[in-house]
């Protein structure tokens, strides 16, 4: 049985994700919970308490109060609809009692409304800022898969980060992504947004890849399976709507690009493994091996500074088979102490 303080504890960010998960479910399930939910969001925040015991009565008689007297100090007196809400006559009382908690607890629910727009400036000041989101991070050379508390699936890739608001599910599913990630979204009528610094990506029911690394200029979506709308930061003029082998690119100025038909191998063979390139500038594939191996990469020949372009595929968890097949591609040899890897030519030149 979900309690008022089951909610206040969602709101507060202290419920395990089994327990946002249950809370979240009880709220889809009546569109009146989720503006109760709201409604006790506003007067806690408001009130400024966030101790316990969870005394909400006392939490709204005390925005009320506050409220009634900035709306006396205007009109005179506290509103006649507000007085009349705070005073249920006997035969409301006997309906109430036969209502679920949810919808009795709040007699004053229009009060409320009314209070939140009379005082919402006098109590500024009151308000409480947002329960910092839970962060999920990955280092050079570590993956990793989470599971979300509406069901859907994460795989992490090297190097990344990802932020879940602790109220992810009330209203909307949107986490914060830096780096690559792979998500498997469980169908929902409540959106699923991935935020990135150079656009969002909106689910339509389907499974993508998104890769928006800090030090890259553009933001990468490939999707598996369904649909996926890509918005860039600038708002709706660079929208594209993707489908399966679709891969859109919003860049740094806000240009969008979309390739239809790519093969999902290469950009999102890294979920079981694989890291391939096609063509690819060698500057790239050495970033690539350095976080996906966590090693410090460094060409000794000046030669391989030019424009070498590389078609390659990695398929191995140890490093130096790595380096072995990069070095055989490119003509070379390595040498290794831990992290710090150099690429020397077999035969230097005179």
């Amino acid at each position: 049985m979900i309690e008022e303080s089951d909610l206040l504890r969602l709101i507060a960010g202290e419920c395990s994700p089994a327990e946002a998960a249950s809370i979240q479910a009880w709220i889809a399930a009546d569109p009146r919970r989720a503006e109760l939910l709201d409604e006790l969001r506003a007067v806690w925040r408001l009130t400024g308490d966030a101790t316990r015991d969870w005394d909400v009565a006392g939490a709204r008689d005390r925005l009320l109060r506050a409220r009634g007297r900035h709306a006396a100090q205007r009109s005179g007196g506290l509103p006649a609809r507000l007085r009349a809400a705070r005073r249920p006559s006997a035969a409301s009382a006997d309906q109430a009692a036969t209502r679920p908690w949810w919808m009795t607890a709040w007699p004053a629910r229009i009060a409320v409304a009314i209070a939140l727009t009379v005082g919402a400036v006098a109590l500024w000041h009151l308000r409480r800022p947002a329960a910092a989101p839970r962060e999920y991070a990955t280092a050079r050379g570590r993956r990793t898969t989470l599971t979300l508390p509406d069901g859907s699936r994460v795989l992490l890739s090297v190097g990344t980060r990802l932020l879940v608001p602790r109220d992810y599910g009330v209203r909307e599913r949107a986490v914060e992504l830096e780096g690559e990630a792979y998500f498997v979204v469980q169908r929902d009528p409540r959106p699923f947004l991935v935020q990135t610094r150079h656009g969002t990506t909106q689910d339509l029911g389907t499974e993508f890849d998104v890769r928006a690394y800090g030090h890259e200029d553009f933001l990468q979506v490939v999707v598996a399976e369904g649909r996926v709308a890509l918005r860039g930061a600038r708002g709706p003029d660079s929208t594209l709507t993707l489908r399966p082998r679709d891969r859109g690119v919003i860049d740094a100025r806000g240009g969008v690009q979309i390739t239809t038909r790519v093969s999902l191998d290469r950009y999102i063979g890294w979920t079981s493994g694989t890291l391939r390139f096609d063509d690819a500038p060698l500057g790239r594939v050495i970033a690539e091996l350095e976080r996906w191996y966590d090693l410090d990469i460094r060409a000794g020949d000046p030669s391989l500074a030019g424009g070498e372009r590389l078609t390659i595929s990695f398929a191995t968890q140890s490093p130096d088979e790595a380096l072995t097949a990069l070095a055989k591609v490119l003509g070379v040899r390595f040498t290794r102490t831990d992290r710090l890897v150099q690429l020397v030519p077999v035969h230097p030149q005179q």
